[in-house]
C-alpha cells in the first residue's frame, strides 16, 4: 500500500455517497489522530527530512515508544541499540514509521479497555484483530500475489478489518447489542442482522472511517468487501486476503465477539489468494506461534 489519499479514494472505487451519509448520520466517527495529520503533512512535503519526522513523532509517546521498540526489535538485528527518535525514523524509513504510528494511533483511540458487556468483550475483540493480522502476514507472506506488497501492510488490513464493530460498541451501543443479541439467538451472520437493523454492516462503518482518516484506497475498500471478497471489484486477492485471515482466528477460537456464530465462508477465495486449503492448514501452526508471541495493545 502506497501514501494516504488525500482526496480518499477515487469515486468508482469509494463507498456510496449514501453510506457515507448514513454511517456519518447515524454513528459519531472518531477524526484523524492529530499524529498521522502531521505526518501526512511532513511526509508530503519533498524537502521534509528525518528530523521533522521525528518531531512530529516525539510529541506522541506511544508512536515514539513504538517507533524505537521496531527499530530495537531482532527483525532490523542492530548491533547498537537506537534511543534518538529521529535516527530510528532514518533506519525505518518514512513509510514504515508512518505504518508504526497508524497501529499506535489505532490502539490510543479505540484500545480502551473495558469490561465484557454481554456478547461484546473488548480483550476478546483486539485478540480476533491481532490474530487476523497476522494471519494475514503470515499467508501473504506464503503467496506469490502479495510478492510487492509489503508484509505490514497486510498486517494492518487485518488489524483494522473489523474497526467497525469496536466503534458500534463504542457509539450506538445500545443498538449494536440487540444486533449481536439478535444474531446469536437466530444463529445468523451478524452483518445480516446489521444490514436489517442499521441498513449498513460493521465492515461499511470501518470502510468509511478509513477515507475519513486518509488511509490507502485498498485498506478501505478491503474494510468494506472483507465479508464479500467477490464484491470488490479493484482489490479483490486483498480483500480475499483478509476474508480468510478472518475466517482463521474464528476457526481457531479468537472470534470478534461472543456467541455469535462467524461469518459465512467464500469458498473462491483461496484462487485470489493464491493458496489452497491445505496450504492454508499448514501455516496455521506458525500463524498460532506468532500470535502466541505476540504483545497485545495493553
Amino acid at each position: 500500500m502506497e501514501g494516504a489519499h488525500r482526496n480518499g479514494m477515487s469515486q468508482s472505487a469509494a463507498p456510496s455517497t449514501n453510506i457515507l451519509a448514513l454511517v456519518n448520520n447515524t454513528v459519531e466517527l472518531p477524526t484523524v489522530p492529530e499524529v498521522l495529520r502531521k505526518l501526512n503533512d511532513v511526509i508530503a512535503d519533498p524537502e521534509a527530512s528525518a528530523d521533522d519526522v521525528a518531531e512530529v513523532v516525539a510529541k506522541d509517546p506511544a508512536v515514539a515508544t513504538n517507533v524505537l521498540r521496531i527499530v530495537n526489535s531482532a527483525y532490523y538485528g542492530l548491533q547498537v541499540r537506537v534511543a534518538s527518535v529521529s535516527l530510528a525514523v532514518s533506519v525505518l524509513g518514512f513509510n514504515m514509521t508512518k505504518k508504526v504510528a497508524l497501529k499506535a494511533a489505532v490502539f490510543s483511540v479505540f484500545g480502551r479497555r473495558r469490561e465484557k458487556i454481554q456478547h461484546f468483550d473488548p480483550l476478546g475483540f483486539w485478540r480476533h484483530a491481532v490474530f487476523t493480522g497476522i494471519a494475514a502476514r503470515t499467508l501473504g507472506g506464503s503467496s506469490t500475489a502479495f510478492a510487492a506488497t509489503h508484509a505490514e501492510d497486510l498486517y494492518i488490513a487485518g488489524l483494522l478489518h473489523d474497526v467497525g464493530k469496536i466503534i458500534l460498541m463504542e457509539k450506538a451501543a445500545p443498538r449494536y447489542l440487540a444486533v449481536l443479541r439478535k444474531a446469536a439467538q437466530q444463529r445468523r451472520s451478524e452483518v445480516l442482522v446489521e444490514q436489517e437493523d442499521f441498513g449498513f454492516t460493521h465492515a461499511d462503518v470501518g470502510s468509511v472511517l478509513a477515507v475519513k482518516w486518509f488511509l490507502p484506497e485498498e485498506l478501505a475498500i478491503a474494510t468494506r468487501c472483507h465479508h464479500a471478497p467477490s464484491r470488490d471489484p479493484f482489490h479483490r486477492p486483498l480483500s480475499s486476503l483478509i476474508h480468510l485471515a478472518d475466517q482463521l482466528a474464528w476457526r481457531a477460537g479468537s472470534p470478534s465477539t461472543v456467541g455469535t456464530p462467524g461469518p459465512p465462508p467464500d469458498d473462491q477465495v483461496h484462487g485470489q489468494v493464491g493458496l489452497d486449503a491445505a496450504r492454508v492448514d499448514e501455516l496455521l501452526p506458525q500463524i498460532q506461534q506468532d500470535f502466541a508471541a505476540s504483545e497485545l495493545p495493553w
